[in-house]
């Protein structure tokens, strides 16, 4: 199957190393793996792995669609893909409005993807809309899924019915999977690699690690983290808290005051902040959990499927990491806020945390690594083809 992907640009960020991991492991399974950019600093891992990269700027806004449609409908005519899977809004419009100028018998298979909501707004406007146009809709998240349907109900409908789907189902959805050969928990951490750490910061030895990974900035969770740790440690003197994640340009006073926070609470000893790191697989594999305290409905969960991965349980409060921990994880879900009385949301983590720390839970990763993913998305694919195949062999029958 020849698969193309119409993504903004490869110049790093989840969306662009979404679309690296899946067209790598489309060519690993033997599948023609090419993508459509504005470049990027990924491209050259991109071919490095057996993967084509067609640049072209698409983006760019509407205003300039002439002269891009013209291109992409030409590059398409040349690839001629079964599979043009477009991965945001401004694609999938670019993508659409190409899409219904091809022949219809020897066009691909049009698919959408929406990862998170636009940046220009909830849905607003003819470009968000396409989102919904695809013959294959997928959805990152059921949250994500649930909220196309409610907005853009009829276009699905329409649109699904059209690329002989079932319409009745709504957006697929589709979780980011998780390479696992890189993520392995098979491999055992290298004894060296805990020295050397342990090294730098002896005050880690002996001690049960809690792992935030998350960039410094408000908003992130890392206040509520602190006020765990300050809790956690009246019951559970052995707990330690590493915060992963480098400092966000402009965010520098943010961080000044936020370690002099960890100071005032009494936690000089009992957290540390670590910076960027390479070595998460190590982290997550020494860790006895992870935390995502950001609590935006709209996060995208990697951090809480990584820790999964590795066997380190994981807690979440919001977005994509709470839908995969109800499948993998249930213990890392809170109780309802209506079951916990007065309780504060630190003393309500501190008691989750401190029965996961207690009892040692077994993660069940079943599901979720990219090998998986791609394979059940290879699927939809096909029925796709086929639903073609077939409607062809009817109006064939009919004449």
């Amino acid at each position: 199957m020849r698969i193309v992907q119409l993504v903004p640009s490869m110049d790093g960020g989840e969306l662009a190393q979404e679309t690296l991991e899946f067209a790598q492991e489309l060519a690993r399974q033997g599948h023609e793996s090419a993508v459509i950019s504005a470049g990027g600093t990924l491209v050259s891992r991109l071919t490095l792995h057996n993967c084509q990269h067609h640049q072209l700027p698409v983006d760019q806004k509407p205003f300039f669609r002439a002269r891009i449609h013209g291109r992409l409908r030409r590059l398409l005519e040349n690839l001629r893909p079964d599979i043009l899977l477009a991965r945001d809004a401004l694609c999938s419009w670019h993508a659409w409005c190409v899409w219904q100028s091809l022949p219809e018998a020897t066009r691909p298979r049009l698919v959408t993807a929406l990862h998170t909501l636009p940046p220009s707004g909830l849905f607003r406007g003819r470009v968000n809309g396409a989102l919904a146009r695809g013959e294959l809709v997928m959805a990152s998240s059921g949250s994500l899924a649930r909220e196309l349907q409610l907005r853009y109900g009829a276009i699905l409908n329409q649109a699904t019915a059209g690329g002989n789907g079932d319409a009745s189902s709504g957006p697929q959805v589709r979780y980011r999977g998780v390479n696992t050969r890189e993520l392995d928990r098979r491999a055992p951490v290298s004894g060296h690699w805990h020295q050397k750490l342990l090294n730098q910061f002896p005050q880690l030895e002996g001690r049960n690690w809690l792992l935030l990974p998350a960039p410094i900035a408000p908003g992130k969770g890392l206040e509520c983290f602190l006020e765990l740790l300050a809790v956690l440690k009246q019951t559970l003197p052995d707990i330690f808290g590493l915060i992963v994640g480098e400092v966000v340009p402009g965010q520098e006073k943010f961080a000044r005051r936020l370690e002099h926070r960890a100071e005032t609470m009494g936690l000089a000893e009992y957290v540390l902040f670590l910076g960027a790191r390479r070595d998460m697989r190590e982290l997550y594999a020494s860790a006895r959990l992870t935390l995502d305290l950001s609590g935006d409905p709209a996060g995208t969960g990697r951090v809480i499927t990584e820790s999964l991965a590795m066997g380190c349980p994981a807690v979440a409060l919001a977005g994509t990491g709470t839908e995969v921990l109800q499948q993998c994880f249930p213990q890392g879900l809170l109780p309802d806020l209506s079951s916990s009385g007065n309780a504060t949301l630190a003393a309500r983590l501190a008691d989750t945390c401190e029965s996961i720390l207690n009892h040692s839970p077994n993660v069940n990763f079943t599901g979720f690594s990219l090998a998986e993913t791609t394979t059940q998305t290879v699927g939809w694919f096909r029925q796709l083809c086929e639903g073609r195949a077939a409607t062809g062999s009817r109006v064939a029958e009919t004449a």
